[in-house]
């Protein structure tokens, strides 16, 4: 009986000093109170597809089999921005053929799985409109006349 509360005794202990805020120094709580978020989500940092003459609107539609995770949207393998379930974001970018693609960070941010880009040809006659969607277990983007889907 002894050595089960000793154990217990132990385990509790280490747990709560463990979860304890300790302030060694200023520095390292500055560093630990930094959020460790993708850069992409700081808004205060223009971006380069803020600002071009043609217009692509990338929409998350939400489905049955969408996980709800938010996806980090790439316009030629560069990072264009976060998108979140059920959200629309609009792109601008120069004249001509990209790719609009992404990818998901896994569960614990140690990697990211790529989600397969689509071909998107942009002029200035009018927006062109990407929907990424889940279905049958498989994410993609893909090109619709649509200007946005209806996600009730």
């Amino acid at each position: 009986m002894f050595s089960r509360f000793t154990l217990a005794a132990l385990t509790a202990a280490l747990m709560l000093t463990g979860c304890a805020r300790h302030a060694a120094d200023s520095n390292a709580t500055a560093q630990a109170d930094a959020p460790a978020a993708a850069p992409i989500e700081n808004d205060n940092i223009p971006s380069q597809f803020d600002s071009g003459p043609t217009v692509i609107n990338v929409s998350h539609l939400v489905t049955r089999t969408d996980d709800g995770s938010s996806v980090y949207v790439t316009v030629d393998g560069q990072d264009a921005g976060l998108l979140q379930k059920g959200e629309n974001k609009e792109i601008r970018v120069a004249e001509g053929k990209h790719q609009i693609g992404g990818y998901v960070q896994t569960l614990f941010g140690f990697g990211k799985v790529t989600i397969a880009s689509v071909d998107v040809t942009t002029d200035t006659k009018g927006p062109k409109n990407v929907v990424y969607s889940v279905t049958r277990q498989k994410p993609t983007f893909s090109e619709t006349q649509a200007a946005a889907p209806n996600n009730s």
